[in-house]
């Protein structure tokens, strides 16, 4: 019974300063893709859904970042809490064992992991994905056209300009129409004495009347081709093709994996695959390894010791990682044979520190 309700209580409090501190960290990286997003928004006109849908697409990825972070910050705070209060002290002193004390602290370690390597590893790249689709599928399309008399208003390719513009009969006068060639000259023009535009939200369809059409010959561009015509009927796209090269980070690890093993990569693909792969799990893996490193430094800290000093071992601890796991991945894309491996420098070196540490910690 004693250990059920010990869980609980250093089960809830690491989860207390856990939550407080993903949500800190989680707002910091969350408000650049906000800022990002936002001024998407602006520049092609989109609405409010798009924006709730790409920030939501983003939160998986946000949290894979901040998560390992916040945890190994969460534990030291947690120790030196339990240590200020004398709590560690009275622990062993009632016969509680090393062991025991980390237990709840592992067994949250190892679900917190379980969780990542599923985001890391699929619901990040997936959504990552689906942000990246709704991105381009902002762009593709011209910013919200708004018609107004006595205005150019830019059509992608097209320059429209109506003299008048009745918005209930959506009938207008004096339309002129210029489409520019790549090198700015005057390409195509259209003129109307009247007409009816139809806006939607991928076109605009207008019904010329009364009008003539100018194109300049492409085998002479001193020559101007013009023809004059009662109706004319012609739609303007206000959809780009916008096309985009994959990226890795929203790609799974499966179907990378997949890609691999269809032997049609260059090396240098599949070793930027692998060391991805490797770099997802490393990060998924991290709250048990800063764990076990931490354990140690939170066991050693007096009495008197206060957050500050979780809060510093919590720093020096979390920039070692991701300078292990950088070099790492310098090495990984870089040799092939260690792709895989390489990523995993910080396990390498962390398991040699939390050894040193336990032992030191055990001998005293």
């Amino acid at each position: 019974m004693r250990i059920s309700i010990f869980t609980k209580y250093i089960a809830k409090s690491l989860l207390t300063f856990f939550i407080a501190v993903v949500g800190i960290l989680t707002l910091v990286i969350f408000m650049n893709y906000f800022i990002r997003v936002l001024n998407m928004a602006m520049a092609y006109g989109t609405g409010l859904g798009w924006i709730v849908s790409s920030l939501a697409n983003i939160l998986p990825n946000v949290f894979s970042l901040s998560a390992p972070m916040a945890f190994q910050i969460a534990v030291l705070l947690t120790l030196t809490n339990m240590s200020e209060q004398g709590e560690l002290i009275a622990l062993r002193a009632a016969g509680f064992s090393f062991r025991e004390i980390i237990r709840p602290l592992m067994v949250c370690a190892v679900g917190l992991s379980v969780l990542l390597i599923f985001v890391g590893n699929w619901a990040s790249p997936r959504s990552y994905k689906n942000f990246l689709d709704r991105r381009d599928e902002a762009r593709s399309k011209i910013t919200k056209v708004t018609l107004e008399p006595k205005m150019f208003i830019n059509l992608g390719e097209w320059d429209l300009y109506l003299e008048e513009l009745d918005e209930k009969t959506e009938e207008a006068r004096q339309i002129h129409l210029i489409n520019k060639a790549d090198a700015k000259a005057l390409s195509t023009k259209v003129n109307a004495a009247k007409g009816k535009i139809i806006l939607t939200d991928t076109a605009i369809g207008l019904q010329l009347q009364d009008g003539q059409m100018q194109r300049i010959d492409a085998k002479d561009p001193t020559s101007i081709v013009a023809a004059n015509f009662d109706n004319y009927t012609m739609s303007i796209s206000l959809t780009k093709d916008h096309r985009r090269s994959q990226r890795i980070s929203e790609l799974t690890s499966s179907k990378m994996v997949r890609q691999i093993r269809a032997g049609t990569l260059a090396q240098e693909t599949v070793n930027e695959y692998r060391t991805e792969i490797s770099v997802r799990n490393v990060l998924a893996l991290s709250p048990i390894l800063m764990l076990l490193v931490s354990c140690p430094l939170g066991f050693s800290l007096g009495k008197r010791s206060n957050k500050g000093w979780g809060m510093l071992f919590s720093i020096i601890i979390i920039f070692a990682f991701y300078l292990l796991m950088t070099l790492g991945l310098t090495i990984g894309k870089k040799y092939a044979c260690v792709s895989y491996v390489a990523p995993c420098l910080p396990f390498l070196v962390g398991a040699f520190v939390a050894r040193y540490l336990w032992k030191k910690r055990l001998n005293i």
